[in-house]
C-alpha cells in the first residue's frame, strides 16, 4: 500500500512521527510525507518521497497514486484527546492501528558531523546545550519557554566545567556571554545536540530529537502536558504552581496552545521553575557518570 502522511505544524511534530513511519515501512507499505520541514526526513530510509508543504499548493493528479492519504492532525484525534495516547502513539495508531508509543528517529550524516566538529574544534570542555525558547515567533511564550533570567541562574554552577551552547533560532532570545547555534541550520544544530554531554531543554523540537538520539535530558514543562508530548527517558520537571487565578477567560480544550499574554497565570515576581531542583537534577547526571567510571 502506498500512503501519504501530511504533517502540519512544527519540527518536533515531524520528528515524533518518524517511529510510526518506520513501523509502517517495515510492514511493507510505501510512505511519502508532506511537511513544512523536509530536513527532518533527510537520510530516513523508511520514506520514499518528501513533499514540501510550503511549495506544494495541491497535488492534483499526483495524489491519485496513493491508496491512503492521512492529513488528520494528531492533536485533534480521539486517541490523543480521550484514550491516553501520547503524540508518538497517536501517529502509530493513525498509520498502523497500533496503540503503543514508538521511539522517534533522526538520521544525521558523516559530512554534517565533520562540518560541525570543525566549527567546534577549539572547544576543550564537555558541551552543555540549553534550549530556552521554541517556535518561530520572537520573544517569550509563557506556556512553554524558560525565562532567560532563570536559565542564567540554572547554568551558573556549570560554566566552569562545561561549554554552554544555546540552541536558538535567529529570531529567538539570546543568553548573553554563551555560544549559540543561530547561524547553523536545523540539522547542524542537531549535530551539536548529539555532541553534547548535558542537556537542558523545553517541550520543543530538541526534546523529541534527544529521545530519537538516545540522549537523556532534563526537560522543563509549563502548560503543555508531559503525558502527551514527553518521553520517560528524560527527567521531566514541571513548573511552579501559578499564583494568579481566573486568568483563562475562555475554556481551552487544547491545553498549552494559547500564547495570549493576558492569560498568563504567573505573577510578575514569581519564578516559573524551582531552579534549585533543576540544578540538582543536572548535577545528578554528573554523579551518576562518576559512579560508572569508578
Amino acid at each position: 500500500m502506498r500512503i501519504l502522511l501530511g504533517i502540519e505544524g512544527g519540527i518536533g511534530k515531524g520528528i515524533a512521527a518518524t517511529g510510526a513511519v518506520r513501523l509502517a515501512h517495515e510492514a511493507g507499505h510505501e510512505i511519502d510525507v508532506m511537511t513544512a520541514h523536509p530536513s527532518v526526513w533527510e537520510g530516513n530510509p523508511h520514506v520514499d518521497k518528501v513533499w514540501d508543504w510550503q511549495r506544494v499548493e495541491y497535488l492534483g493528479e499526483a495524489i491519485k497514486v496513493y491508496d491512503r492519504v492521512i492529513f488528520d492532525d494528531p492533536y485533534r484525534h480521539t486517541k490523543f484527546l480521550l484514550d491516553g495516547c501520547d503524540l508518538t502513539c497517536t501517529y502509530n495508531y493513525m498509520l498502523n492501528k497500533i496503540c503503543e508509543p514508538v521511539k522517534p528517529e533522526v538520521y544525521l550524516n558523516k559530512a554534517e558531523h565533520m562540518y560541525v566538529q570543525a566549527l567546534l574544534k577549539d572547544i576543550e570542555k564537555p558541551i552543555f546545550v540549553v534550549q530556552t525558547n521554541g517556535g518561530s515567533e520572537a520573544g517569550y511564550a509563557w506556556p512553554r519557554d524558560l525565562p532567560l533570567e532563570e536559565a542564567v541562574e540554572i547554568l551558573q554552577p556549570f560554566v566552569e566545567d562545561y561549554e554552554i551552547i544555546h540552541l536558538r533560532g535567529p529570531n529567538q532570545l539570546e543568553i548573553e556571554g554563551v555560544k549559540h547555534v543561530a547561524d547553523l541550520n536545523l540539522r547542524q544544530s542537531l549535530v551539536v545536540l548529539a555532541m553534547s554531554e548535558k542537556r537542558l531543554l523545553i517541550d520543543s523540537v530538541y526534546a523529541h530529537a534527544a529521545a530519537a538520539l538516545d540522549l537523556p535530558s532534563t526537560v522543563l514543562w509549563v502548560m503543555t502536558e508531559v503525558e502527551k508530548f514527553g518521553y520517560e527517558m528524560h527527567t521531566n520537571i514541571l513548573c511552579n504552581e501559578p499564583e494568579l487565578k481566573n486568568m483563562d477567560r475562555l475554556d481551552s480544550m487544547f491545553k498549552g496552545l494559547w500564547n495570549s499574554t493576558d492569560a498568563c497565570p504567573f505573577g510578575p515576581d514569581q519564578k516559573i521553575f524551582d531552579t534549585e531542583k533543576i540544578i540538582e537534577s543536572l548535577q545528578e547526571v554528573d554523579e551518576t557518570q562518576d559512579e560508572e567510571v569508578i
